[in-house]
């Protein structure tokens, strides 16, 4: 009786203890699930076809050496990827580079990429960098890798040369590299550049007598050539790349200027429609920024309040510019460059200007202003008195066969 008692004890005690392993070892493989589940869905989350990255962090290579290191809050491009619970590292796309997951984020953000510096031509030169590349965007270090580039110059500057790195622009310090020759393009620059002014562009069923309106019909049959011509319309800041001679331009370039604001809204939808770019200079007191609000349509200082006839006895109309006081005159740009927020190029008003006058605008910190009475050629070029830049008034009475010769 007690072997049968002591058989079913260790019977009852193994059958226990079987269970009690099972027990022990199915909660054991029940909390790996659950961290392995927690592991992706953390790495998971921080991977997006678009992340940003959260910090400044390194890059690697394929065999995950260091290789260099990304800016904080740089977009990046992500390659698909099967996640699972030993994922370390997202691959960056564009870059051919891996980053570690936890050094980047989901976002929702879309980097908006200017690319107008496609129209530049390139010169027939490379800057060479040294073993340790910095590429920089709007003053700050974005990318540094552990290697030299060997790359087009695009745009000469002071202290940097601007390049084409990942299909956008960015500037390596001209100190610590070189530059070389390089047989970069065959493609005719041009040596100077047309700046054409226009002053109200008019429905066609609305009035206008004065020489200067053009009617609708008639710029948008002018934008329609310069677009299917291939024309680069350049604005302000590319006008003053192109006067200081850091940037080369292709032979089919134009500048287009709007003076006043009266009817420039009217320009606007056929700006958009042929992308064609274009400044306005605007008389503040007289019309409110926010009307013309476009991607391609710049808006720039015609001054505030200055914009009167016969204020002063002097000049073509007597400007006001011409004779108030410094103060005055300086109160006035100050608040034009306000109201649009933020103006560093210029219209004279009644194409008046003095030696004081330009003075007074380096003064309130404009970089570059325009003349352009009647019989202006327009052309600029390298080198020029940039407080003195010549425009080409188009009249309502241009023929198509006359606009075509402004653009040669």
């Amino acid at each position: 009786m007690k072997k049968v008692v002591l058989f079913l004890v260790f019977i009852i005690i193994g059958v226990g203890v079987f269970f009690g392993y099972k027990f022990y070892e199915d909660k054991k493989e029940e909390e790996a699930l659950k961290q392995k589940e927690a592991k992706i869905k953390e790495i998971t989350g921080h991977y997006s076809s678009i992340v940003k990255t959260n910090k400044d962090a390194v890059i690697y290579d394929d065999e995950k050496k260091e290789s260099g290191k990304i800016a904080k809050d740089t977009i990046l491009n992500l390659d698909e990827i099967k996640i699972d619970e030993n994922t370390e590292y997202f691959y960056i796309e564009d870059l051919k580079y891996f980053i570690k997951y936890e050094d980047v984020e989901k976002t929702e953000e879309v980097k908006k990429v200017n690319q107008r510096y496609k129209n530049f031509v390139v010169f027939n030169q490379n800057v060479v960098t040294k073993d340790v590349t910095n590429f920089y965007q709007d003053d700050k270090l974005v990318y540094t890798f552990n290697k030299s580039f060997d790359l087009p110059i695009i745009i000469k500057d002071t202290d940097r040369y601007y390049v084409e790195f990942n299909d956008e622009l960015y500037y390596a310090l001209k100190e610590g590299t070189e530059v070389k020759e390089s047989q970069n393009t065959n493609e005719a620059t041009r040596g100077n550049v047309k700046t054409l002014l226009y002053h109200f562009i008019h429905p066609d069923n609305m009035g206008c007598d004065s020489s200067i309106c053009l009617r609708a019909s008639k710029f948008e049959e002018q934008l329609k050539y310069i677009k299917d011509e291939g024309y680069f319309a350049l604005s302000m800041e590319e006008v003053e790349l192109f006067l200081d001679g850091k940037v080369r331009i292709p032979k089919k370039s134009i500048v287009l200027t709007i003076d006043d604001g009266a009817k420039a809204e009217y320009a606007i939808p056929l700006l958009e429609k042929y992308e064609v770019k274009a400044t306005l200079f605007l008389i503040t007191s007289w019309y409110d920024p926010n009307t013309f609000k476009s991607d391609y349509l710049d808006v720039e200082s015609h001054t505030h309040n200055m914009h009167n006839t016969g204020v002063c006895n002097m000049g073509l109309q007597g400007g006001a510019i011409l004779c108030w006081s410094e103060e005055k005159v300086l109160e006035d740009l100050k608040t034009s460059v306000e109201k649009i927020g933020g103006s560093k190029y210029f219209a004279y008003p009644f194409f008046d200007y003095n030696t004081r006058a330009i003075s007074l605008l380096q003064k309130a910190g404009f970089k570059m202003a325009f003349i352009g009475a009647g019989g202006q050629n327009g052309y600029s070029y390298p080198g020029i008195n940039k407080y003195k830049v010549p425009r080409t008034t188009v009249f309502s009475d241009i023929t198509m066969s006359t606009f075509k010769q402004y653009l040669s």
